[in-house]
């Protein structure tokens, strides 16, 4: 089944301007490997796309169960209730982030609906289940994990939320082994950020970066050993 992340779909406003900010960001010219700017024609949505062993079995399963993809060339994709999700076995792409902070930590989705996602990420896609918590401060996430990468989705429990509507792509967090050096680096290039604080995780220390030219709300995360 899945190996790992290939690449994240994003929907950018102005693709030169998004460019401009992931350089900023990862402190490297050289676009990230896992990042994919702009939507294909063929994904109407931000989404996922994952490396797999085998594309031809793989899709084969996620069809019984219930995915319906299209093959691509060395791609096979298809759409889950507002998010683009998708199959390759292209090789492994070389590390060309930044070395501080060039690795995606985790993605956040958001989601009215928590039995359908459990369904698209668990069932379909063969994720675990880790957490499923109403936190203290009154936010329901689920946290899911497989092979290496670990999704967060936010459940809108909020009266408006319409249990059949869309889920999204919401935000990024990019670790960093130095989050006083990113910070540093990011304000002298004059981007703005929160303070930094103590993340919800134990041992985490986070800052807000507040580029909008990123796209999507985005985080530094430290881990501190």
């Amino acid at each position: 089944m899945i190996t790992e992340l290939d690449s994240v779909l994003l929907d950018v406003p102005n693709l030169a301007d998004a460019k401009a900010a992931y350089s900023r960001l990862l402190g490297t010219e050289t676009p990230h490997p896992q990042l994919y700017l702009g939507l294909p024609e063929w994904a109407p949505h931000p989404g996922m796309l994952f490396r797999v062993e085998d594309l031809s079995s793989t899709a084969r399963i996620l069809e019984r169960r219930g995915l319906s993809l299209t093959s691509r060339g060395d791609l096979a994709t298809g759409q889950a209730d507002g998010l683009t999700l998708g199959l390759t076995e292209r090789p492994d792409a070389p590390a060309r982030s930044a070395p501080e902070s060039g690795q995606i930590d985790h993605l956040v989705l958001f989601s009215p609906n928590r039995d359908r996602i459990i369904a698209t990420l668990c069932g379909r896609l063969g994720f675990d289940l880790r957490l499923d918590r109403l936190q203290p401060w009154g936010v329901h996430q689920l946290f899911f994990r497989c092979a290496g990468l670990v999704v967060e989705v936010v459940l809108r429990t909020d009266e408006a939320a319409d249990p059949a509507g869309p889920d999204s792509l919401w935000g990024i967090a990019w670790r960093t082994a130095d989050i006083d050096a990113s910070y540093a680096r990011l304000t002298a290039a004059d981007v703005t950020l929160s303070d930094i604080r103590d993340g919800h995780k134990p041992g985490t220390r986070v800052a807000t970066v507040k580029d909008p030219g990123l796209a999507v709300p985005t985080i530094l995360i430290e881990q501190r050993s």
